[in-house]
């Protein structure tokens, strides 16, 4: 008998923020825009300053590991 598995593929999708109210806000809205993945693991940081976030641009990033069901690969298992 062979057994046969669905492997995902593991992406990873980066969203920006100015403070972290505002990028979980981002994330809830990607989230809910994309019901059909499965968050593997959720990473917030605080941005480096630079010229950018001084002008007010992103301060905090979430980074956002997922398998995508609408992208895998088909394995077939060993004999059991």
């Amino acid at each position: 008998m062979q057994l046969r598995r669905r492997e995902y593929v593991m992406k990873e999708h980066i969203i920006l923020g100015i403070d972290e109210g505002n990028v979980e806000k981002q994330k809830d809205l990607w989230l809910a825009e994309n019901p059909a993945i499965k968050v593997v693991k959720v990473r917030m940081r605080r941005e480096p300053r630079n010229q950018l976030s001084i002008l007010g641009g992103p301060r905090f990033s979430i980074t956002l590991e997922y398998e995508d069901p609408a992208t895998f690969t088909a394995d077939v298992g060993r004999k059991a």
